[in-house]
């Protein structure tokens, strides 16, 4: 996609079958033009009483024939032009969903799913509606205006052909004085509908909350407000195209006024024939229809102007990740050795940096922990692991190679990583567990959920692993989601395992089931496990805590509770509210016995 104009690329592109169709347009326009011909002959023949019953029969035959042919090649010439503008419309989205592809996490933290949403469908359904209304009319109304005008001044009185086409170039300055205006309102209408979608987006996607919250008036008001303003945009627009056409339809109106004015005075003093003065009219009735849609076509083509400059904005955004200039393709595969050397980090717009200074070694095959409060930098650390965001170069290393040597797909490829938000496909749970370009067996979707300690709850489905899950995964519980989640990264048996806080929404229990699980994938990996709970993270072979973005304690498990400071504290504190919880369930125990005894003697 060139960075500067849709359309022009889509022509330059598509440049012989765009000739090829306005080659059979031009055959349709010029057949057009033997009717006013015929019926000029005819009616001179019908004053002057010369007309024979076979003379009618073969005008007749004549008009028949030029009607055939017209609907013939300007169908033909419809579906050849309308089929381009089919493929540019699927190459147009196909691209762009390309280039959403490779652009970066960065770019849609910034970005409203409905606004995205908009440009696939919206955007380039005017793309589409440019190309197949607006071509086709420009083309025909161009071609057909020239012919048309030329005969009717070569065959009819040139005088009265100019003095009736006088009030036609008054359309170009009625064009020019709502070309600004049209395309504004055409921005304000997109943007309107972005912001509805959006809002239906959200909704839909938080249905729970909102009505856990009883929210459903204050959403009904705002979709309400959005709902309105969309459709007071779009009657804006409707009212500015509306009186542009109703001028248009004047100036055109005025046209024919001059020529039926002149034309009869002319045919009076016999200057003109009757049957020329039929022709004439034919011929301006002809040019009536395409000058009036070149109005129309202007007003698309402003929309269409509006909705490429939206679509380009984004096709010229250039992705912030991409492989660097010094990436080795040879590199293939990672061992899994991490080397992170004083690195300092912060979120482009961000006020102060979210790492600072961090160093730490993680040896291939061993396991790392890194716990610490909210917000004090474990999840960045991982997305710069994975080149999400670009660590300074320097900073971070695997197996002894700077991560911009890595090429993305090799590193990518060879991490897996069990992310916090749990995102499932609204897919199958085997297709949502094989989520990976190579395919998987059977036997190995089922030996990563037994792993994930989640096979139990899917074989208790009525379609087990064909069950088809709601919108993100909806249908599962939040634990459920989670155990698929990493099904999905251990059936890769990649090189490096990154579980960020994927234990929290299973109880302590299933935890150590699947940590004993994880135990035979873990030995043979490097392995980073960032976690709030300490049982989670107590037995990997080192531990780093961090707090605002720096290590503020390393070591193992022993070493960090004998040194008493922030990871002796969350060990305790959770201790007690384990104690706490025991304790509550021994009440409640107690209390379900005296109430069975009671009811007994009773």
């Amino acid at each position: 996609m060139e960075n500067n104009n849709i359309f022009w690329s889509h022509i330059k592109r598509n440049r012989l079958p765009y000739l090829m169709g306005f080659a059979l347009l031009s055959i349709s326009s010029i057949l057009q033009l033997i009717i006013p011909w015929l019926l000029g002959r005819f009616t001179d023949s019908l004053q002057t009483g010369a007309l024979t019953y076979d003379q009618a029969v073969r005008f007749g035959v004549w008009m028949i024939a030029a009607g055939f042919g017209i609907a013939f090649f300007r169908s033909v010439s419809r579906i050849y032009l309308f089929r381009l503008s089919r493929q540019l419309e699927m190459r147009v989205r196909g691209e762009l969903f390309v280039h959403w592809e490779k652009l970066s996490a960065q770019y849609f933290n910034n970005q409203r799913i409905g606004d995205l949403m908009s440009h696939a469908i919206s955007d380039v359904g005017v793309i589409r509606e440019v190309t197949m209304q607006g071509y086709f009319n420009v083309m025909e109304a161009v071609f057909l205006i020239v012919v048309s005008v030329a005969a009717m001044t070569s065959s009819v009185n040139p005088w009265l052909t100019l003095l009736t086409m006088l009030p036609l170039p008054l359309l170009s300055l009625l064009a020019y004085r709502f070309n600004k205006r049209i395309m504004q309102q055409s921005k304000d209408m997109q943007s309107a509908i972005s912001d509805l979608t959006s809002r239906v987006q959200e909704f839909t996607a938080g249905i729970r909350v909102v009505k856990a919250f009883v929210q459903e008036k204050a959403e009904r008001e705002l979709f309400t407000r959005d709902n309105r303003q969309a459709v007071e945009m779009n009657r804006r627009y409707v009212r500015s195209n509306s009186l542009f056409g109703a001028l248009s339809a004047g100036i055109v109106g005025f046209s024919f006024l001059v020529s039926v004015v002149l034309g009869g005075i002319m045919v009076l003093k016999d200057i003109i024939t009757l049957g020329e003065f039929v022709a004439f009219n034919t011929y301006l009735s002809l040019l009536m229809g395409p000058i009036e849609s070149l109005g129309r076509v202007v007003n698309l083509l402003q929309r269409g102007k509006a909705s490429e400059l939206r679509l380009l904005e984004i096709f010229n955004t250039q992705p912030d990740v991409v492989d660097d200039v010094v990436a080795k393709p040879e590199i293939q595969t990672i061992g899994g050795e991490i080397e992170i050397r004083d690195l300092t980090f912060s979120y482009p717009e961000a006020k102060r940096p979210s790492l600072r200074n961090v160093s730490l070694k993680v040896p291939k095959g061993s396991s790392l922990a890194i716990v610490g409060r909210v917000g004090s930098g474990k999840s960045t650390l991982v997305h710069l692991l994975v080149r999400l965001y670009n660590p300074p170069k320097g900073t971070v290393f695997i197996d002894g190679h700077d991560i911009h040597e890595i090429p993305l797909r090799t590193l990518r490829g060879q991490i897996g990583i069990v992310p916090q938000d749990q995102f499932l496909f609204s897919s199958t749970i085997r297709d949502n567990i094989g989520f990976d370009p190579k395919p998987y067996s059977d036997e190995q979707v089922v030996e990563a959920a037994k792993i994930a300690q989640v096979y139990e709850n899917i074989v208790e489905f009525p379609n087990q692993f064909e069950t088809a899950l709601g919108e993100r995964g909806i249908s599962l519980s939040g634990g459920q989601r989670q155990r698929v989640s990493i099904a999905r990264a251990v059936i890769k048996k990649p090189s490096v395992l990154i579980f960020d806080d994927s234990l929290s929404a299973v109880d302590t229990i299933t935890e150590d089931l699947i940590l004993e699980g994880l135990q035979s994938v873990m030995n043979r990996r490097t392995t980073i496990i960032i976690g709030h709970r300490i049982s989670s993270v107590q037995s990997a072979d080192q531990i780093v805590v961090m707090d605002e973005g720096r290590i503020v304690e390393r070591g193992n498990h022993e070493q960090l509770l004998a040194r008493g400071g922030i990871y002796a504290d969350m060990y305790h504190k959770q201790l007690l509210d384990q104690e706490a919880e025991r304790e509550d369930g021994q009440e409640q125990d107690a209390a379900s016995s005296r109430q069975m005894r009671g009811g007994a003697g009773a």
